[in-house]
């Protein structure tokens, strides 16, 4: 007898302006290896995965680009962080939660799928931004994310989590209504239940923030060109 498990859906935080990307809509930066948007490249990823996408600002670019998409629109987008935008979307159906700066590939989403119920995906970098969300970990097991340079090597969070309990879900919610003009992962309930730290180790995955991170991105990709033509 066949047994069908039910693929979470995908939230797409997108609603943020991104002040340093010269007025662009994060979700519609090209990867440029492929030329495909970031809304493109999360929709290829993830096929067969329910998706909303949480729109705010330049929602219309967005949703006039890729009318087939299912939105939830924060019209205070200017006023709330990216809790408040989570909260909009989420419920307690078993989730896939993706900041919408985030270029990776098929490694990525394996790690993904094959990572605990309830998991943070993290990193460690040399990244010492004060806006950095950071995880204290400790046997594996996400302690507690915090806004800051990093203690004791804390590993990164770049905003992918994975979330199927449904008391952490509905906490989770309620955190982020109560608490909106943060990072949602700030408040993710780790008193609640375990929930994982999974390193990304080898997987391709960049956060586009500024023009130097695009920048970067494209002399990667060059680099790996000229390799693959040797």
């Amino acid at each position: 007898m066949k047994t069908h498990t039910i693929k979470p859906r995908v939230i797409v935080l997108g609603a943020g302006q991104g002040f340093k990307l010269d007025g662009l809509n994060k979700l519609l930066i090209k990867d440029p290896t492929t030329g495909d948007t970031i809304i493109e490249k999360y929709t290829q990823l993830f096929a067969g995965h329910a998706m909303t996408v949480v729109v705010g600002y330049k929602a219309v670019a967005v949703m006039s680009e890729y009318p087939k998409l299912n939105y939830v629109y924060n019209e205070d987008w200017r006023l709330t962080g990216n809790s408040y935008s989570l909260s909009l979307a989420l419920d307690d159906k078993p989730v896939i939660i993706l900041s919408a700066d985030l270029i990776f590939d098929t490694e990525m989403v394996t790690l993904i799928n094959t990572a605990p119920a309830n998991a943070v995906i993290t990193f460690n970098a040399e990244n010492k931004g004060l806006n950095t969300v950071r995880c204290k970990v400790k046997r594996n097991i996400v302690r507690a994310l915090y806004l800051g340079e990093g203690f004791n090597n804390d590993p990164e969070s770049p905003g992918i989590y994975k979330i199927t309990d449904t008391r952490i879900l509905r906490e989770w919610k309620k955190r982020c209504i109560a608490n909106r003009n943060v990072f949602a992962g700030l408040n993710l309930p780790t008193d609640l239940s375990d929930i994982y730290a999974v390193d990304k180790r080898g997987s391709l995955l960049h956060e586009i923030n500024t023009p130097i991170d695009y920048l970067n991105l494209i002399s990667q990709a060059t680099t790996q060109h000229q390799i693959e033509r040797l």
